[in-house]
């Protein structure tokens, strides 16, 4: 079972922001103990993508949601906080890797790939509740 991290997954869409957002919510299981409000930036090291995106992800019993983004979502996140997840919007593909902890933070590195464009990055992520 592959596993997603929230906050990666909203570092991803931050990467992506090459689509307008769309009014839909993508839901994806991960473990209790990540539930909350995360805020996450993604920052872009390499490539023509926005410099620094923030999202709120907010995950509740085991599902997390990205308000405003239509994408497919694939992954998860690890009972260790492992994350490995992949976003697909349109024809761009991000795969996102890092690591949440359980004290309410997290971070790893995003790439976007098979796209219009190709970007690489970073991503951070902080509970905010």
């Amino acid at each position: 079972m592959a596993h997603l991290r929230v906050s990666i997954l909203v570092t991803c869409l931050m990467a992506s922001a090459l689509c307008p957002a769309d009014a839909a919510t993508k839901k994806v299981r991960v473990p209790n103990k990540y539930d909350g409000s995360w805020s996450i930036m993604a920052m872009t090291a390499q490539g023509p993508c926005s410099a620094n995106t923030n999202y709120q992800v907010q995950i509740k019993a085991s599902n997390a949601s990205v308000p405003g983004e239509d994408v497919d979502i694939g992954g998860g996140v690890s009972a260790g906080g492992a994350v490995q997840v992949t976003l697909i919007k349109g024809p761009n593909t991000v795969p996102i890797m890092g690591k949440l902890s359980s004290d309410g933070s997290g971070s790893g590195t995003w790439r976007t790939s098979g796209g219009l464009v190709d970007c690489s990055g970073s991503w951070n992520a902080k509970r905010t509740s």
